[in-house]
Formats: C-alpha cells, structure tokens, sequence
C-alpha cells in the first residue's frame, strides 16, 4: 500500500473515531475521575456538588441514607480506609434529562497493617440540571 493511502486511511479513521466522540461519554467519564479524586484525596466535601439534594445512597450492607450533605458524611465517616479507589465507565445510557451509569471499581481497603482489594460495580442515575451541570439522584454500589 502508498505511503498517502496508507496515511490517507490513518486521517479517515481518526477524524471518524473522533466525530462518534460521545460528549455525554466524556462528561460521564470525568465525573467518575473527579468522584475517584475525592475519595482519594480524601476531601469528603468535594463530593458535596456531585449529589442533587434530594439524593439517595444505597450501600452494601448498610441502610439507604437521603440527601446530598448524609451522603458526603456516610463516606467521611468510613474515613481514609479506601485507597486508590478507580471507577471504570462501563456504560452509559441517556433517557431524556437523565443519564443511567454502570462501572466497575477497584479500590484497596487499608486497616492497620491489612490491606484487602475491593471491586464490584456502581450504578449512579444522574439528573442533568438547568445549569447544564449533571448531578446524582441515585447512587448503588455492591462489592464482588
């Protein structure tokens, strides 16, 4: 094959990857970066604006806890013990000004001197506010 049909072929198979770009994709994914950076971090206020007021968590074996500040404190109070906690965009579906999220993470679990690897997977339902902004209305999450 030519060097310009062969470059020719490169172009045409960037610029169509990059016009199927999803934007909601892309905003998804960034959430997940910024939700895995709090925790991290962890500054448990970051998590604050993610969540609508009205929101809802539900975790494995733990009662359901209403509202965005109940949330950010459900996880203050499980403190630094998660580390490296990485989500994975799984998939992401849009119904009208929601969007429901999938993705799988990973995370270790560091008590003293024990170290235990967590994954399992998420699923978040998002609210798409008037300010453009999306937020969680739902947030489930089991452990494997």
């Amino acid at each position: 094959m030519s060097k310009s049909l062969s470059l020719l072929l490169v172009l045409l198979f960037v610029t169509i990857g990059h016009a199927r770009a999803d934007p909601l994709t892309e905003d998804m994914t960034k959430l997940n970066a910024q939700w895995d950076a709090a925790i991290n971090d962890p500054n448990f206020d970051a998590l604050l604006p993610m969540y609508a007021t009205d929101a809802s968590l539900i975790p494995p074996g733990a009662p359901p806890v209403s509202g965005a500040t109940a949330i950010c404190d459900f996880f203050a109070k499980r403190g630094t013990s998660v580390r490296n906690h990485k989500l994975e965009l799984v998939e992401v579906l849009p119904i009208g000004n929601y969007a429901y999220v999938t993705s799988r993470f990973k995370a270790s679990l560091v008590k003293g001197e024990e170290t235990t690897k967590l994954s399992g997977s998420t699923v978040k339902l998002y609210e798409h506010q008037s300010n453009g902004e999306w937020k969680v209305k739902s947030h489930i999450f089991v452990r494997e």
